[in-house]
């Protein structure tokens, strides 16, 4: 049985992947390959990019298990988060 104090620094991983000049911010310097993160349990995706040092503002948007999420998303040990920036063209 765990303590309470076990239980509190339980962690969790997550498969990150980081869509065009997102990757940038990838661990291996620029890297497009999906790579992996340690986040304390129920993190949010907002803690995750803090982590990560994205700002918020180059993020359009996030989906999780193939839905779209809002930064207060809970992550889930196994969850794939794939981060988009805002795109232009036309």
């Amino acid at each position: 049985m765990q303590t309470a104090s076990e239980r509190m620094m339980a962690m969790i991983q997550v498969k990150v992947v980081l869509y065009a000049s997102l990757s940038r911010y990838h661990p291996n310097q620029g890297g497009a390959a999906p790579f992996i993160v340690s986040m304390d349990e129920n993190s949010t995706i907002t803690q995750l990019l803090g982590k990560l040092g994205i700002p918020e503002k180059e993020i359009k948007q996030f989906f999780v298990k193939n839905r779209r999420q809002d930064g207060s998303y809970i992550l889930e040990d196994g969850d794939r988060v794939a981060i988009f920036p805002p795109v232009g063209g036309g």
